[in-house]
């Protein structure tokens, strides 16, 4: 049993509720209640009843909670002291991000941030996606910013989310399919894909959508330039899966952007990481900062 886990017990014993402590720990529900779960394996008894009204510790779940309950209160004044003393003087905040995030947020919140903290040097670390899963994974102090399929994040990591996006389809307008108002995902089935490459998360989705499809996508082209990929719908080469861009319809006149049927088709952005406990302090200052614009527009 990891520390960690004891402390997300005793934050949901705190609060008596599993939303508002996922919230406190900056985790998922999902991520919490599996958490609480593998502690009572593990156990081989019962920490918690929940109800409509809320949680209740039982017998087992009192017990424990009063024996740890100290112990983590005395580890996390210690740990904040040892950040305090640490943290005095230039910072560092290193983290992993994939390719076209801040274009789809905002890259003016860098230098923004910049400003407010001058003390906190950025380093952005530009990388495809799986790269970024990899960075991650290979130090508890990393955390990484990845657009990926919602219904995905937590399975690895846990993570924030910041801005959930639906995808659409980006179609020539000669194509049939342009002059829909929404378009079922099966219908793709002799469509020719053109692709975000291979190291990103967006093989996922066309996979697994595909899949619940019934059909294998014809992928003809790959680039990481989404640029090249709207040049070739513009000329009729190919579809491709994509979250609303305002500059498209300007800059592409035979391109047309159809909305699914199915909204479940998302990209959302968020901040991955192994223990939000574990990111530097100037790290969540960072995430806490650009958390603040999540309402952002794209």
């Amino acid at each position: 049993m990891e520390f960690k886990h004891i402390e997300y017990f005793i934050e949901t014993c705190r609060h008596k509720s599993i939303s508002q402590s996922a919230e406190a720990l900056f985790i998922s529900q999902q991520a919490l209640s599996r958490c609480i779960g593998n502690m009572e394996a593990e156990l081989g008894c019962k920490l918690l009843t929940r109800s409509s009204r809320g949680i209740c510790l039982t017998e087992e779940g009192q017990y424990f909670y009063d024996r740890f309950s100290p112990i983590v209160q005395s580890y996390r004044s210690t740990l904040r002291e040892a950040l305090s003393h640490l943290e005095q003087g230039p910072q560092k905040v290193s983290f992993a991000c994939a390719p076209l995030i801040f274009g789809i947020l905002d890259t003016e919140l860098l230098f923004s941030f910049q400003e407010e903290h001058p003390e906190i040097t950025l380093e952005r670390l530009e990388m495809p996606d799986r790269e970024v899963d990899q960075y991650v994974a290979e130090d508890e102090r990393h955390f990484g910013l990845l657009a990926i399929p919602e219904n995905r994040h937590g399975q690895r990591f846990d993570y924030i989310p910041l801005k959930t996006m639906p995808l659409r389809l980006y179609v020539h307008k000669d194509n049939p399919l342009a002059a829909g108002k929404q378009v079922d995902f099966s219908v793709l089935s002799g469509e020719n894909f053109l692709a975000m490459e291979k190291r990103s998360h967006y093989h996922s989705i066309l996979a697994d959508q595909s899949r619940r499809c019934g059909f294998t996508p014809n992928v003809t082209y790959e680039s990481a330039d989404i640029t090249e990929l709207y040049k070739l719908v513009d000329r009729g080469k190919g579809v491709f899966l994509g979250i609303d861009s305002p500059t498209v319809a300007s800059r592409y006149p035979n391109i047309r952007v159809v909305p699914f049927a199915d909204d479940t088709l998302t990209y959302c952005i968020a901040f991955v990481f192994q223990d939000y406990n574990k990111v530097s302090a100037p790290s969540r200052r960072f995430m806490e900062y650009i958390l603040a614009y999540k309402d952002i527009k794209v």
